[in-house]
């Protein structure tokens, strides 16, 4: 390989002496020396780089080149070396002058990248390429290195890439699909049961499991028609949840209104579905519990995009628990679940019980990032 020892010469940026004088070699930096002064380490790191290069000097004739490029040519580097590319049949005519100008550039200390040119290879064919050059001197020669990426294996590369990437998304949307499919069944099955039921605290009990399993398909549901499949806006989601709630709670207008204020903030299915079961737990709760008969009450859903932190507040203006109740150490299925969630999420909770109950989730993003 020609002008190789000029590059020997500069391979090693260590001076064995150097070190030795400040403190003893560890057995890595003595194997690391004698690499380095090995006559094959630089032809080796040339000759095993997988991207095709060729070196020239400033008037453009060729120095050295790969065995990369040999193959992406069709050329011998016995044929090119000291021939310039400008009058090599590689370079069709009409793209001469440009190389030219770019030459030029190169003379001037000026490199240029992203060029892109039609190589004619020896047996006459065509292929597209993108060439990006840089400048080196070794032992006061000034010389380019051109660096050339195949674009149309490039590009269909990318584009099985692409096609691997849209055969996968669709197998994820089809999963999605059958597990909202299937999770409307179990709520369909549920309905049937609730018409068999004589128990009204059996029926409470399954309402609310089925409002559990709601939340859930909501959320596969407002994901398949999202642009993205990994994620969905909490403000429609949670929208969508408690339009059901209210659907199923006062079918009939009724004495309690609710108040909702979400903004927009878009979250993976780890944070959404958890506070959405949250939420859809504690609105349950105000409606079944907080109000008496033929009262008139309001029921506040407050739900804030901080920059560090979600923050959700459920609150109603209700008769609030009775007296006595702890509720840090409440046994009720639905409450339990709740402190669970939180704390699957990472999450804060607090309740305060003035004029009602208001329950307060601080969520932060530095676990649950917003996407």
């Amino acid at each position: 390989m020609q002008d190789s020892k000029l590059l020997e010469k500069n391979s090693s940026n260590f001076n064995n002496s150097q070190i030795e004088k400040e403190r003893p070699l560890t057995a890595h930096e003595k194997l690391m020396l004698n690499i380095r002064s090995s006559s094959s380490y630089l032809n080796s790191l040339i000759d095993n780089n997988p991207d095709p290069w060729y070196l020239y000097d400033l008037k453009g004739f060729i120095v050295d080149c790969n065995h990369p490029f040999e193959e992406l040519i069709g050329y011998k580097k016995q044929e090119i070396i000291g021939k310039c590319f400008l009058k090599l049949k590689i370079l069709p005519l009409i793209q001469r002058a440009r190389a030219k100008i770019i030459l030029d550039k190169n003379s001037a200390g000026i490199i240029s990248n992203h060029d892109e040119y039609e190589f004619t290879r020896k047996d006459g064919s065509l292929i597209n390429v993108e060439i990006n050059t840089s400048l080196v001197e070794i032992d006061g020669h000034k010389l380019v290195m051109a660096t050339v990426r195949d674009i149309e294996n490039h590009a269909k590369k990318e584009e099985e890439f692409q096609k691997s990437v849209e055969s996968r998304e669709e197998m994820i949307e089809i999963l999605y699909k059958q597990i909202e499919k299937n999770l409307q069944i179990v709520t369909s099955l549920m309905n049937l049961q609730k018409a068999h039921m004589r128990d009204n605290k059996d029926v409470d009990f399954l309402q609310d499991t089925q409002n559990r399993v709601k939340s859930i398909r909501k959320a596969y549901e407002k994901l398949l028609h999202s642009p993205e499949l990994t994620q969905i806006n909490f403000s429609e989601y949670s929208k969508s949840i408690l339009s059901g709630l209210l659907s199923t709670y006062t079918p009939e207008p009724g004495n309690i209104r609710l108040d909702i204020q979400v903004e927009d903030a878009f979250m993976d299915l780890d944070t959404s579905i958890p506070l959405g079961m949250v939420l859809s737990e504690l609105v349950s709760n105000s409606f079944r519990h907080a109000f008496k008969s033929n009262v008139m009450g309001q029921i506040r859903v407050i739900f804030n995009n901080r920059d560090n932190y979600y923050l959700l507040k459920v609150q109603d203006n209700g008769k609030g628990f009775p007296d006595g109740v702890n509720f840090d150490r409440n046994t009720s299925l639905g409450l339990q679940l709740v402190k669970s969630l939180v704390k699957q999420i990472d999450g804060e909770m607090k309740l305060k019980l003035t004029g009602g109950s208001c329950f307060s989730i601080k969520v932060p993003k530095s676990k649950n990032k917003e996407i």
